[in-house]
């Protein structure tokens, strides 16, 4: 096995990972591994776990909050709407942007991490690489829906994209305490964050089943946002 310098060859790394607390670990795991000298558990621990949720869900909620609410808060929807479109086909058009946008960071994610773990000569496949990004991209859809459902209701962006991250943040606490703390267990596998590690794809590849949920919650948010777009009053809002 040859991984990255700084961690090839290094067991320590692991005994000090495994001598952490265990609410400290809950955060850092990613598919439940701690192996921080295997590329798949570096690379899971490090990027995966939380920092590449987090940028890209900043780029899909805003996103997705903002295409209507922005374009309404801005005063340019009255613009938009005069257009010989429907309502439905512009939410629709608004929301295949933001999947465009978010599918081509998960492109530009993969990339450098395969080229990167060739550059290592980091021990993962690309199929595990491409099944953690496309797990994450649908992650992200997931929420820049829930923000587009909430700002199609409310016309508010700061509304949505705080009620969407207050969720999110939720979501993610849940999911990485519920091995400690009892009460939460019930709550965990509705997360979509568990949804998104579960599978440990960085080892296991893609789980279908996994993938399909995040999948449905998109859909159903994006389908509660089109039809709540469609309904309300605009003018109402400002």
């Amino acid at each position: 096995m040859s991984e990255a310098p700084t961690v090839r060859d290094n067991p320590e790394l692991d005994e000090l990972v495994e001598s952490y607390p265990e609410a400290l670990k809950a955060f850092i795991a990613f598919g439940g591994q701690f192996d921080f000298t295997s590329a798949a558990g570096y690379l899971g621990s490090e990027l995966f776990s939380f920092m590449m949720p987090a940028i890209f869900l900043v780029a899909s909620v805003g996103n997705g909050a903002g295409s209507i609410a922005g374009e309404e808060e801005r005063g340019t929807l009255d613009l938009l709407l005069s257009v010989p479109l429907s309502r439905a086909r512009i939410a629709l058009e608004k929301l295949g942007a933001m999947c465009l946008e978010i599918a081509a960071l998960g492109v530009v994610l993969w990339l450098a991490l395969w080229v990167g773990a060739r550059a290592f000569s980091m021990d993962i496949s690309a199929g595990h690489l491409a099944a953690a990004t496309a797990l994450l991209v649908v992650l992200a859809i997931a929420y820049g829906a829930i923000a587009f459902m909430l700002a199609g209701a409310t016309g508010r962006k700061g509304l949505a994209v705080g009620v969407t991250v207050a969720l999110a943040v939720a979501a993610y606490l849940v999911n990485s305490l519920a091995g400690l703390v009892e009460g939460l267990e019930p709550f965990q596998k509705v997360t979509p964050f568990y949804h998104y590690a579960a599978s440990d794809p960085l080892h296991q590849g893609l789980d279908l089943w996994h993938t399909l949920f995040l999948l449905a919650v998109g859909a159903a948010a994006s389908a509660v946002g089109v039809f709540q777009f469609g309904r309300r009053d605009v003018g109402s809002s400002s």
